[in-house]
């Protein structure tokens, strides 16, 4: 059986320096500067690269909802 190989590669953190949030979105519940939720930054550094590769992957998806209906 194949064994899983957590990538060990460093995976910055998304944090734009812009900690804002809009009630409107999200209930105000993800940052507007990198669209993570208040979990994902503060847990940011205990997370396994494949945990990040998630979050990074819905802060792709929560941007562009933002962009379609803030813009």
């Amino acid at each position: 059986m194949a064994q899983f190989k957590e990538n060990t590669e460093y995976i910055g953190s998304p944090c734009v320096k812009i900690c804002k949030y809009k009630k409107d979105f999200m209930d105000g519940n993800v940052c507007i500067g990198c669209f993570r939720e208040q979990f994902e930054i503060t847990n940011w550094v205990k997370m396994s690269n494949s945990e990040k590769q998630l979050v990074i992957e819905d802060t792709i998806e929560r941007k562009k909802e933002f962009l379609k209906n803030h813009v």
